[in-house]
Formats: structure tokens, sequence, C-alpha cells
């Protein structure tokens, strides 16, 4: 799997902090509940946006 360094979506900022760990979402669909596996919630220090990554996600703590 190709490991890629960290960027934002929304701004293209590198630096985020962690905002939970292990974060499970439950939630309804189409009247079906579900549940998501374990994710890790990113937070982007610059505008604040929220990302989601699942355990085979690898980050690099590169410096620009």
């Amino acid at each position: 799997m190709e490991k890629k360094s960290l960027s934002c979506p929304v701004c293209q900022n590198n630096k985020a902090e962690i905002a939970g760990e292990n974060v499970k979402l439950s939630g309804q669909f189409e009247n079906k509940e579900f549940l998501t596996t374990e994710l890790t919630v990113l937070r982007c220090v610059m505008c604040g946006y929220y990302m989601f990554f699942d355990n085979t996600a690898q980050f690099t703590a590169e410096e620009k």
C-alpha cells in the first residue's frame, strides 16, 4: 500500500491533531442500522475539517 503524507482536502494543510481513536460510528440508512469499524479521527489544525481513517491508514511525520 502506498504511503502518502497527510494533507487536508479543504485547505491542503499537512498538520492535524487526533480528535479520537478507536471511534465507532453508528447510524441508520434506509431503515437499516449500521456500525462502522474502529476509526481514527483527525482534525485539521488550520480549518477544523474532520478526517476519518480506518486501521489500515499509516501516517508519516514529514515536515514541510
